[in-house]
């Protein structure tokens, strides 16, 4: 079972994973004299506000994949990026700390994968999965703006059909649907071993706050939120133009625990003075991929993306762009049978799978220094130390940047953590953590923003220079 010049290939699904799949299949496949068709299933109108065109996601894209896509020669536009990402501010209830980038050279998109929320009144960026399947579109895929109502297998092959009666049969069949749809079914029922991944809930919103606002509270930071509040493990609030993105991820998220996330005084530090939720606003509560699935491929079939598996809460849209990739190569250079990707695409989900179960060690640690206050302060201050200076090597900045943004596999971060070094001084600052200590925060012109001068010292002085802060 081979590609060959004239196979037809179905790619059901035109998120990140199916455009990553369809570029990169229709690039190789040109390279090795190929010529193959593409017909990607996508119903959703990506340029549309809300709900219509929107892939419930926080929208971030790590520096990692940023340059990685550069290399592929995809490099994102200005009108995809609403605002970049060059800093992180870390908010706990014993203070406050802002995090660059190690090498101060890293930065990270933020996105709408949509238009935009509902309600957008202007556009005034465009959507990054329209971006990414428009150029598989101009790569020679074609777009077949239908749902797809059954999927079945005909003389050996897949067979795609739609709701609107069209059935197709096709060399090769690509699940790229994601967790959040019933298109899942379809291929549970074909009887090939397949079992969806697992998932979780997590909850998004926006918040129109307006540029000029969300460039004074939160500035090009992403502000990421370890609160001791029950069944939160993590929390983060996006900057993007107009709005701000917020995500919470935990175990069953509920009314009560959005409200008091919202409320309490970390957050509010964010927002203007007497700025509270208003009555209706664009959110959602989708699924996301937390286990691999179960046989992600079969005789002409793989799964790709979150209907495969994923990066462990962080960086889904890297985890797209591996197996998207990882997928293209087996199908282009070994073939396209169920032993070909045993032997040559499993390989790269084994590796994701292994790494997230690293990742939900890591994030055990992180729920235990939440529920810790004496842990807390001693991150807090092994940071500020790193930060301002006072220790050569950023250890803490660097496990709490890959950490949060998913640049780094998980492996290497928890590799980093256990060097007697960092355990030392983490040790140590956690000794002396609870000790009165004089702090000295410096801001620098453009580095901090109004919401960053919100903590509370029980001593200690603020130093400003180079500009004046309101």
């Amino acid at each position: 079972l081979s590609l060959d010049s004239g196979s037809c290939v179905a790619v059901v699904g035109g998120g990140p994973a199916g455009s990553f799949f369809s570029y990169f299949l229709l690039t190789m496949a040109e390279r090795v004299g190929i010529d193959v068709s593409v017909d990607i299933y996508e119903p959703r109108n990506f340029e549309q506000p809300g709900p219509a065109g929107c892939n419930m996601c926080g929208g971030i894209i790590s520096e990692s994949l940023v340059q990685l896509l550069a290399t592929e020669g995809i490099i994102l536009p200005q009108t995809v990026v609403q605002r970049g990402i060059d800093s992180y501010v870390l908010h706990m209830d014993v203070g406050t700390v802002r995090i660059e980038p190690p090498g101060r050279e890293k930065r990270i998109a933020a996105v709408h994968r949509g238009a935009g929320p509902r309600g957008l009144m202007e556009r005034r960026w465009g959507s990054f999965d329209g971006y990414l399947l428009d150029l598989a579109v101009k790569k020679g895929a074609n777009h077949i703006r239908q749902r797809v109502e059954n999927i079945t297998s005909s003389n050996g092959k897949p067979r795609v059909k739609t709701k609107s009666g069209d059935s197709r049969e096709y060399d090769l069949l690509v699940g790229a649907v994601g967790v959040n749809t019933g298109a899942l079914k379809f291929f549970k029922e074909l009887g090939i071993g397949y079992k969806p991944p697992g998932t979780a809930k997590t909850y998004i919103c926006e918040f129109l706050l307006g540029q000029e606002t969300v460039e004074i509270y939160l500035g090009s930071s992403m502000h990421v939120f370890l609160l001791n509040l029950p069944r939160l493990e993590f929390a983060a609030i996006i900057p993007k133009g107009d709005y701000v993105t917020v995500c919470l991820l935990g175990q069953g998220i509920d009314a009560q625990l959005v409200d008091s996330f919202l409320k309490s005084p970390e957050v509010l530090r964010c927002f203007p003075p007497g700025w509270s939720p208003p009555a209706d606003y664009c959110r959602c509560s989708p699924a996301i991929n937390i286990a691999g699935a179960q046989k992600p491929f079969a005789d002409r079939i793989v799964f790709i993306g979150d209907s495969g598996v994923s990066r462990l809460y962080k960086d889904g849209i890297g985890g797209a762009y591996r197996t998207a990739k990882a997928a293209v190569k087996t199908a282009i250079f070994h073939g396209i049978s169920e032993e070909d990707f045993r032997r040559h695409y499993l390989p790269t989900c084994r590796a994701l799978n292994i790494d997230n179960a690293i990742g939900k060690l890591i994030f055990m640690i992180t729920t235990f220094i939440q529920n810790v206050k004496v842990a807390r302060k001693g991150v807090l201050r092994m940071t500020e130390d790193e930060q301002e200076g006072r220790i050569g090597r950023q250890r803490m900045s660097s496990v709490l940047w890959d950490t949060f943004t998913g640049s780094a596999p998980y492996r290497d971060v928890f590799q980093r953590t256990l060097h007697p070094l960092f355990l030392g001084r983490l040790l140590y600052n956690t000794l002396v953590g609870s000790m009165p200590r004089k702090s000295r925060t410096q801001v620098k012109e453009g580095n901090m923003t109004l919401g960053d001068l919100g903590k509370v010292y029980t001593e200690g002085e603020i130093i400003v220079r180079q500009g004046e802060v309101g």
